[in-house]
This record gives structure tokens, C-alpha cells and sequence, in this order.
């Protein structure tokens, strides 16, 4: 059982997972088309969100398993890349 200091960083690290994986859930449902790459999604979410990188990345691996959309943990194609 965590104990203060420890507990409060915990859940502050659960609750950045949690809304970074619902904040991913709105861009793979659906069969939306992958249209970021990770690492774009990444910086956009650590920048509006005010999450950590360890966050996402754990938000990332639950949001496509809860999702089902295994095809987000492949690349991106270049080919699919927007035009910035």
C-alpha cells in the first residue's frame, strides 16, 4: 500500500493515463485513418494535456487495446501523412 508523497505521485500518473487514454480514444474510433504519427501525437498531448512522456506512452498502449486498433502500432506511412 503507497504512502504519501509516493501515493500522491501515483495518482497524479493514473489520472494523466486516463485522460491522455480518453483524449487518444477520440482520434482511433470509428476506424478513423491514423493521420499523426505517435510522436506528433505525443507532443500535442504533453502540451495540452500537461502530462508526462511515460504517460502517454502507457495512454497510448490502453487506448489501442481498449480500442481494438491494433494497425495504430505500426508506422505511419509517408503516403499518409498530411500535407502541414
Amino acid at each position: 500500500m503507497l504512502k504519501g508523497r509516493k501515493r500522491e505521485l501515483w495518482e497524479k500518473a493514473e489520472d494523466e493515463r486516463r485522460r491522455c487514454q480518453q483524449w487518444l480514444m477520440n482520434f482511433m474510433r470509428d476506424g478513423q485513418p491514423k493521420m499523426l504519427t505517435k510522436v506528433e501525437l505525443r507532443e500535442v498531448a504533453m502540451r495540452e494535456l500537461k502530462i508526462s512522456k511515460s504517460s502517454f506512452d502507457a495512454a497510448w498502449i490502453g487506448a489501442i487495446e481498449e480500442s481494438g486498433r491494433q494497425d495504430w502500432y505500426q508506422p505511419l506511412r509517408r503516403s499518409q501523412r498530411t500535407r502541414h
